[in-house]
């Protein structure tokens, strides 16, 4: 349940900044009206989300409905994503804790639990590719990957199947559990996935690409070992629900292409005369895809100078599959395609995924 409090002390000692019971670490992340910092309590590990409060009141967005945009407060946005937090509760959806809501203080702070593990995957304006190492522990130490050092800005680190599999699983049940209540979220990606801990350097688990000539690849470095790895401890859940909205049956429409175009679908970039309608749980899917390639690929599937050009590739919709990288399964590859297809009515829901016979296999 979530906790609610309606006043909040801040303060500076010695050992840093506090608020109320929290003491807060390092910077983690941040969006263009929030701060994201770790932080401790006596009870554990915290991810502190810090709104300013005049900006929430006076800054205007854009929200669609069936009858069409409007402009409302920020401030709005953020009641509906607490809303939406309040009625989830899943092993694969990271928890909103609580909120604190002085209307003494300028900020608003939601609390969620700390996950050790920090993002999924780190994008790289550098090379235009994701990594699987974060850039950072929990307490703010570099993380060293020497072979992404040595091999050049042109290679990334990747999921070999085994733990994409698991990964793909953890996220289909989170899905699922999601589209059962309504929630679409909108903006699945790397960026928006947590990890319980850092994945292990481990050759079994993860390989370099090199993707100077994308789409052809070439794996560096240790060659993939056949012993058995435990993943059991490693956790992937889902997080930043600012864009999620709660749909009615039997479609769970949605009206706008809020979210992050390289992993939205080409439906949210047509438009007719009654504007965008889009089925929710597909556009989700879609997403899914999206970050199932980025896993074993370290690139979005489809990509472009401009947003424009984006937008036309993602329409267009011509996969299209890179050649010479780690092993996959042809049913990983099937899963991708029909993930990824254009019709959204082709794509396989949650539910469907966690009872194909490559995942059930693997849990037996």
């Amino acid at each position: 349940m979530v906790r609610h409090v309606d006043q909040v002390e801040c303060r500076k000692d010695a050992s840093g900044k506090w608020v109320n019971q929290y003491h807060l670490l390092q910077e983690v992340g941040s969006g263009t009206f929030c701060k994201v910092r770790l932080a401790e309590s006596a009870a554990g590990i915290h991810a502190v989300k810090r709104f300013p409060r005049m900006v929430m009141q006076r800054r205007m967005v854009a929200k669609f409905d069936a009858e069409g945009a409007s402009m409302v407060p920020f401030q709005q946005c953020i009641e509906q994503e607490i809303q939406i937090l309040e009625r989830i509760h899943h092993p694969q959806i990271v928890e909103l804790q609580e909120v604190i809501n002085d209307p003494k203080d300028d900020n608003l702070y939601l609390i969620f639990e700390g996950l050790p593990g920090c993002q999924l995957m780190d994008w790289s304006e550098r090379s235009c590719t994701y990594s699987a190492r974060p850039s950072v522990n929990l307490f703010g130490s570099a993380v060293v990957d020497s072979r992404r050092d040595t091999v050049g800005a042109a290679s990334t680190l990747v999921f070999r199947e085994v733990l994409a599999k698991h990964f793909a699983q953890q996220l289909a049940e989170g899905i699922c559990y999601m589209h059962s209540l309504g929630v679409i979220h909108k903006d699945l990606k790397p960026d928006n996935l947590v990890l319980s801990k850092q994945v292990p350097d481990d050759p079994a688990l993860l390989c370099t690409l090199d993707v100077a000539e994308w789409p052809k690849l070439t794996v560096m470095g240790d060659k993939e070992e056949g012993s058995k790895v435990n993943c059991e401890d490693l956790v992937v859940k889902i997080a930043d629900f600012n864009c999620a909205e709660e749909c009615q049956e039997p479609d769970f429409l949605i009206y706008d292409a809020q979210g992050t175009q390289s992993f939205t679908p080409p439906e949210c970039f047509k438009k007719d005369e009654e504007g965008v309608n889009i089925k929710g749980k597909p556009r989700d899917m879609w997403s899914l895809g999206c970050v199932l390639f980025v896993l074993v690929y370290g690139r979005c599937p489809f990509s472009a100078e401009s947003n424009l050009l984006l937008q036309l590739d993602i329409m267009q919709c011509e996969l299209v599959m890179p050649e010479g990288g780690p092993w996959l399964s042809a049913e990983y590859l099937q899963l991708l395609r029909s993930l990824l297809s254009a019709e959204a009515d082709a794509r396989p829901s949650a539910q469907a995924i966690l009872q194909s016979g490559w995942l059930v296999e693997g849990t037996q």
